[in-house]
C-alpha cells in the first residue's frame, strides 16, 4: 500500500520521467565493501534470503504497482543497473555512476574513457560563494581547515580534494575568496568535460545526469545551485554544454576534432567558424564552413592537424574559439586551450565594465583589452540574477549581461565586483608560499 500511495501522490508531476526502485542498492550488495563483510558474517543462507527479498520488492511488487497505478512512465529496478541482465556497473547496458574522477583522485580527463549507455551520475564538489560563506561564519573561520568549513563539509576528505585538483590544473589561490571561486570554476569545467563528451558519444551514450542540482542547506558539496538559490558556476555551464546545439572540440587521434551535437528534430542550417588565436587576441588562423547539422546525431564537420595548428607554436600560449552560428548569431560557443590552465601564462585583463538601468532591471555591459576567462560578476551582499556568468570575454567584444536585484542602481555601482582567472591566482613561481591561507 505504501508503493501504491506514494505512486498516486507523485504521479501527476510533470517532470517524472521514470520510477526507479532505489539508488545504488544492487551495485552496493554487488560490490560494496561493507556488504561483503555483512554477508561473510551473516552467512550464506542468510545474505540468499536477503537478495530473495530484494528481488520480490524492487522486480515485482514495485514494477506492478507503476504498471497499474504510474503508466505510461516507465520503470527500472536500480539506479545503477543492467535490469538484471548483467553487472550493475557495466557499460554495455543499462546506465552507470562513475566516481574515480573526485573520490579517487582520478584526472577529469577519465570522464572521456566511459562510454555507458547512460550516465546517471557522476559529480564533482565546490563552495558555495561568499555570500553564503558568510551566512554561516566569521572571518576568524575563512580558511578551509577551520572548525566552521570543516563542518559544512561532510565528504571527509572533501575540501582537500578539491585543493588537489586546483593545484593540479590551476594553480594556488590566492587567498581564502579566491579559493570558493576557483573550486566552483574546477567543478564546472570538470563536469564540462564529462557532460560534452557523453553528448559526443551519441548514439552509443544517450544521456547524463550530474549530482546534484541544489541543496539542503549551506556546505561545501557537489551542486550546482545553494541552499540559498545562488548559482554556481556549474549551474551557468550546464545551460551551455546541454544546449540543443553545441560545438565542442575535442583532440583525438592527432587531430582536433570540431563536433556538432544536435537534439534538434530537424536538420539545422548553420555556419562553423574556427579560429586559432593567440593570448593577446591575434586570430592567427580561421576557418567556416556552411553546415547541415544533422537531428538527433552528434558528428565532426570539422578536422584540423593538431600538429599543423602547432607548427612553430607552443601549446600553452594559443587557443581554439570555435562558435556555431545559426541566423549570423551564434548560438553555441567554445573555448579549447591546448595545455592545463596552470601553464597558461594569462595576460592581465583589463575589464571594463558599465552598469545601468534597463526595463525592469539593469544591464551591465563589459569589453576587456586582453583575453579574460571564467569572469564572475558579483554585487556582494546584494544577490542578483545574471543572464549569465563565469564566461569568457575576448578583446575587441562587448558582453552584455541583464541582471535583476532588488538593490538600487547606485548600490549595484559601488558593490559591483569582477573576477577573471588571472586575478584568482598567484603566479606559477609563487605556488610554494608558505602562510597561504587557503590550504586545507
Amino acid at each position: 500500500h505504501e508503493a501504491i500511495d506514494q505512486v498516486k501522490r507523485l504521479r501527476n508531476h510533470p517532470s517524472i520521467v521514470i520510477w526507479c526502485g532505489n539508488n545504488e542498492v544492487e551495485t552496493g550488495w554487488m560490490h560494496w565493501g561493507d556488504r561483503q563483510q555483512f554477508k561473510a558474517e551473516v552467512g550464506q543462507k542468510t545474505a540468499e534470503k536477503v537478495w530473495q527479498d530484494y528481488m520480490v520488492l524492487f522486480n515485482r511488487v514495485l514494477p506492478d504497482v507503476v504498471v497499474q497505478y504510474g503508466q505510461p512512465v516507465p520503470y527500472w529496478p536500480s539506479s545503477p543497473s543492467a535490469n538484471f541482465e548483467d553487472d550493475p556497473d557495466t557499460q554495455r547496458i543499462g546506465d552507470m555512476h562513475y566516481w574515480q574522477v573526485w573520490h579517487a583522485l582520478a584526472p577529469i580527463e577519465n570522464y572521456k574513457q566511459q562510454v555507458p549507455r547512460f550516465m546517471t551520475e557522476f559529480g564533482f564538489q565546490s563552495f558555495p560563494e561568499m555570500s553564503t560563506i558568510r551566512s554561516f561564519s566569521t572571518p576568524e573561520d575563512w580558511d578551509i581547515s577551520s572548525a566552521v568549513m570543516l563542518s559544512h563539509q561532510k565528504n571527509k576528505g572533501g575540501n582537500g580534494r578539491i585543493y588537489d585538483y586546483l593545484l593540479r590544473y590551476f594553480g594556488q589561490p590566492k587567498d581564502f575568496s579566491s579559493f570558493l571561486y576557483a573550486s566552483q570554476v574546477m567543478q564546472a569545467e570538470a563536469i564540462k568535460m564529462g557532460a560534452e563528451h557523453f553528448r559526443r558519444s551519441r548514439p552509443r551514450t544517450m544521456g547524463s545526469l550530474y549530482w546534484q542540482l541544489n541543496d539542503c542547506w549551506p556546505v561545501a558539496s557537489w551542486a550546482s545551485i545553494d541552499y540559498y538559490g545562488r548559482w554556481k558556476a556549474l549551474q551557468y555551464y550546464a545551460r551551455r554544454f546541454y544546449n540543443d546545439l553545441l560545438v565542442s572540440p575535442n583532440e583525438e587521434n592527432s587531430a582536433l576534432q570540431i563536433y556538432v551535437v544536435s537534439d534538434r528534430q530537424q536538420t539545422q542550417p548553420a555556419q562553423l567558424r574556427v579560429r586559432l588565436m593567440d593570448l593577446t587576441g591575434k586570430v592567427l588562423e580561421e576557418k567556416s564552413a556552411d553546415i547541415q547539422v544533422k537531428p538527433l546525431a552528434s558528428d565532426v564537420y570539422l578536422s584540423l592537424p593538431v600538429t599543423e595548428l602547432l607548427a612553430r607554436r607552443q601549446r600553452e600560449q594559443v587557443f581554439i574559439d570555435s562558435q556555431l552560428l545559426v541566423g549570423g548569431k551564434a548560438v553555441s560557443r567554445n573555448l579549447y586551450f591546448f595545455a592545463k590552465m596552470k601553464e597558461v601564462r594569462l595576460p592581465q585583463p583589463e575589464i571594463r565594465a558599465n552598469v545601468e538601468a534597463a526595463g525592469n532591471g539593469y544591464r551591465l555591459t563589459l569589453q576587456s583589452s586582453q583575453i579574460a576567462r571564467e569572469v564572475y560578476l558579483s554585487f556582494g551582499d546584494f544577490d542578483a540574477k545574471f543572464s549569465d556568468n563565469y564566461f569568457d570575454l575576448l578583446p575587441g567584444e562587448s558582453v552584455q549581461i541583464e541582471v535583476t536585484s532588488k538593490a538600487s542602481l547606485d548600490q549595484l555601482r559601488q558593490a559591483m565586483k569582477v573576477v577573471s582567472l588571472y586575478d584568482a591566482f598567484l603566479p606559477p613561481m609563487d605556488h610554494d608560499v608558505p602562510g597561504r591561507t587557503a590550504t586545507p
